[in-house]
């Protein structure tokens, strides 16, 4: 654990990092803060606000017409986040002197900041289709739950044959009989054909059938040399992989029939043409979101936000409102489990003030009249 007390030693920390994704920085004025988006902060003892998510986003609309005129989805979430409603979203921003500005500019307790280092394909734009997924569960009612289904056993299926392909280098392949590898091919490839078409497989044992059907080959067949063997057997996992393939497509409509009717219903009020089927792993995830830059305060702090998906439940329809998908912590780089960035709480002012030179104060990060107007009258109360 570090604890800064300057804008010098936080730069010299942060220029010591190494980034080898996507950096997003998130600021908190008190150091006990939880990484939890605020519809699933705790607000009376342990209840949240979630159960009441679509009320919540419905009202705030209907009270303020005007502000959400041609909106996503999306893009009326990042705005009452901003007007600080509760929503599915946790800002974050791309600027680590911004991100130290929210953990100084309030509180008498130490703050912190959180550095993230995400992966390419859990970053999104604001018009990314994973992204509008997750945005539209807020206006999901507190009973939309869901399961993976029979999805896991046959995509993990799929990884464990793919682990059981051979490699065949290419000298070998050069250096064997060239003639005698295309017979042997075919007529393996003639004989796993008939073998499925049988159904007379063994997926739970494919070491099993493949010891079976190669002994059967070469009972009628002869010897099979080095290459051809190892084309059969990554041929016949192959055709493997194909037959958990069509599992997988059929788990993953029979889940969107029990389950995503009303999620895709909402996703075509922004995207009337987005494709009648959900991936169930889309659901449970976690992004980092680049929004549009339509909003001045966006801009100036240099916005970006994580929008959690929902964890599947094992039992649908029991109460489990819209459990919060897990937040991938090898995604942080400095903060809850690894090293913490924390800030000195009696080194704030002194903080905010070496801040307010470098260009980075209330005024600049927050346009609205009312913002800065409370920045300048507090600017002058402090030459009293």
């Amino acid at each position: 654990m570090t604890t800064i007390k300057s804008v010098t030693e936080y730069l010299e920390l942060i220029k010591g990092l190494e980034i080898k994704n996507n950096v997003f920085f998130r600021g908190h004025a008190n150091e006990t803060y939880v990484l939890e988006p605020g519809i699933y902060r705790k607000v009376k003892g342990d209840k949240t606000l979630v159960e009441f998510e679509d009320q919540i986003f419905r009202e705030v609309i209907s009270k303020s017409p005007q502000e959400f005129v041609g909106k996503t989805t999306l893009e009326s979430l990042a705005l009452m986040q901003h007007y600080e409603s509760p929503t599915r979203v946790l800002d974050l921003t791309e600027n680590s002197l911004v991100a130290l500005f929210f953990a100084v500019n309030k509180g008498n307790e130490n703050g912190e900041v959180i550095i993230f280092d995400i992966p390419d394909e859990f970053v999104g734009h604001y018009n990314s289709d994973r992204v509008t997924i997750l945005s539209n569960i807020a206006k999901c009612g507190k009973d939309f739950n869901f399961n993976f289904g029979l999805v896991p056993f046959y995509r993990n299926k799929i990884d464990e044959l793919k682990s059981k392909k051979v490699e065949i280098e290419l000298t070998e392949r050069f250096g064997s009989t060239f003639n005698q590898d295309i017979t042997d091919f075919f007529i393996l490839d003639t004989t796993i054909n008939k073998w499925i078409e049988a159904e007379k497989y063994e997926l739970e044992n494919i070491e099993t059938f493949y010891e079976n059907l190669k002994r059967d080959f070469e009972e009628n067949k002869g010897r099979l040399i080095d290459v051809a063997l190892k084309d059969f057997r990554n041929s016949f996992i192959e055709k493997l992989i194909g037959i958990y393939k069509i599992g997988v497509s059929k788990s993953i409509q029979n889940v969107n029939y029990k389950h995503f009717g009303k999620l895709l219903h909402n996703i075509r009020e922004d995207k009337a043409y987005f494709d009648s089927i959900i991936d169930p792993y889309d659901v449970s995830k976690v992004f980092a979101v680049r929004p549009k830059l339509d909003n001045p305060r966006i801009v100036r702090q240099h916005g970006a936000f994580l929008i959690f998906g929902i964890h599947e439940v094992q039992f649908t329809g029991f109460g489990n409102f819209k459990p919060m998908a897990d937040l991938n912590r090898e995604w942080v780089l400095k903060g809850i489990d690894e090293e913490r960035i924390l800030v000195d709480k009696d080194s704030k002012n002194s903080i905010l003030e070496e801040l307010e030179q470098l260009g980075i104060n209330q005024s600049t990060l927050f346009p609205e009249v009312d913002k800065v107007a409370d920045f300048v009258r507090r600017k002058y109360q402090n030459k009293l």
